[in-house]
């Protein structure tokens, strides 16, 4: 009995099998919170991120998991946040009885009463308004949102930015089983003959990671066919990737008049970065707050800051922008499509870092 009675207990102290699994993404809700996610109580969240998945697959390619969704009355009543593979990677908080005026001047929401906060998403100023204030917010110019629209919001631009992480070699094959039902010669040719899974699944992930979309898969697959036999380092390999995807890449950068519209680095800028050297690391610095500076000048006036440099420095480029200069998208003179109006939004030159 003694022994029962033991492997009874030692039983009861193991988890439980079905907890041990890590939720690729999730969402913790304070009280306040949980009507949102009732869909019997008018809450319409969990029909905003059905949404939000189908808007991401299409864009980004991939298939966008599922978001568990539980309450955590440990946390305020208003607040949220969000979790990757069980670690938080963002938080927020909303007033579900109000509005959200989204003002990027700061000046708009100045005459209304409210509580100024910051937009969670992009940092942008804000002010959590009454619901009758609305109209009036709107009329100064203000993007007003709901609680759920913000939430959404975050948590769409949460899964942009860390897409490569959602890309597992489970998520990998899922999309290569859908392409290989129309182009299975290509597939079979391809793995393992020229590269490895892993290889492919690295191509695909530093493309998300760049915010590359990879629905194209069948044009990202030919070119690793094309190259997998000469290359076999990854960076080289995203890098004709990228040339092979040169329209898909210049449609998402384009001006509302149908042009690209690029800074670009004069020569003895691109110099300085290919010399690379100890001695130069001011220089390459101030360069770097001069780019950092034209991007935010170039967002404010609602253009896309974009960068066009020279194809063998693309990638350390982009590597700068990622840690100093985010939502820049840097991109090389092979990967721009000629038949797009090409207009030099600005030029940015060594001397003014020297």
């Amino acid at each position: 009995m003694a022994f029962l009675f033991l492997i009874d207990y030692a039983a009861r102290l193991l988890p439980d099998e079905a907890a041990l699994p890590v939720e690729m993404l999730s969402l913790e809700v304070g009280l306040d919170l949980l009507n949102m996610v009732d869909a019997t109580r008018g809450g319409d969240l969990l029909k905003r991120i059905a949404t939000l998945r189908k808007q991401l697959a299409g864009e980004l390619g991939i298939i966008v998991p599922a978001v568990h969704i539980r309450d955590d009355l440990r946390m305020r009543p208003g607040c949220y946040r969000v979790l990757l593979s069980g670690v938080v990677i963002a938080e927020g908080e909303v007033h579900v009885h109000r509005v959200l005026a989204i003002d990027p001047t700061g000046a708009a929401t100045k005459n209304l009463p409210g509580d100024a906060t910051t937009e969670p998403t992009f940092g942008l100023p804000a002010k959590w308004l009454a619901q009758n204030e609305r109209a009036r917010a709107e009329a100064a110019g203000c993007t007003v949102v709901d609680s759920a629209a913000v939430i959404a919001t975050h948590l769409t631009e949460l899964i942009r930015r860390n897409a490569h992480d959602l890309l597992g070699r489970r998520e990998a094959q899922e999309l290569l089983d859908i392409i290989g039902k129309q182009n299975g010669k290509l597939v079979e040719e391809l793995i393992p003959t020229v590269m490895p899974l892993g290889t492919v699944i690295q191509v695909l992930r530093k493309l998300l990671g760049e915010g590359v979309s990879i629905r194209d898969l069948r044009t990202i697959l030919e070119a690793l066919a094309d190259h997998g036999a000469q290359m076999k380092n990854p960076d080289d390999l995203v890098e004709v990737v990228r040339q092979r995807l040169a329209r898909r890449l210049t449609r998402a950068q384009l001006s509302l008049d149908g042009s690209l519209r690029p800074l670009v680095l004069d020569p003895r800028a691109e110099s300085l970065l290919r010399d690379g050297s100890g001695r130069q690391a001011r220089a390459i610095s101030k360069l770097t707050e001069d780019i950092a500076a034209k991007a935010r000048d170039l967002a404010m006036r609602d253009e896309p800051p974009i960068l066009v440099v020279a194809p063998d420095l693309r990638r350390a480029v982009a590597g700068i922008a990622a840690r100093h200069v985010p939502g820049l998208s840097v991109m090389s003179y092979r990967e721009v499509d000629p038949s797009v109006p090409f207009v030099t939004r600005g030029v940015i030159s060594a001397q003014e870092s020297a």
